[in-house]
């Protein structure tokens, strides 16, 4: 059975850094870190940066280097805004 999955993005001032389908990421917050699965309730917080990963539909797992920003996810869609982006 797969697993449910949605849309997530980063955003720069110099652009879409990432934009692709997820069934799972682990973004830095305020508080530590959160896991965003499929369905997550809303969510907004701010974000000091730091490692940032996802796992897509077919298994692979990537993991970044985000900035301090902000992160929000509804309606089975994240979005995170930062100054830097590193993969």
């Amino acid at each position: 059975m797969a697993q449910p999955v949605y849309q997530i993005q980063v955003l720069t001032p110099q652009g879409e850094a990432l934009n692709t389908q997820v069934v799972h990421a682990l973004v830095p917050a305020e508080t530590g870190f959160i896991g965003v699965l499929a369905n997550h309730a809303p969510y907004v917080t701010s974000s000091p940066g730091g490692r940032f990963e996802i796992r897509q539909p077919d298994g692979t797992e990537r993991k970044f280097r985000v900035g301090p920003g902000f992160f929000e996810v509804a309606h089975n869609k994240a979005s995170f805004l930062t100054q830097s982006f590193t993969s």
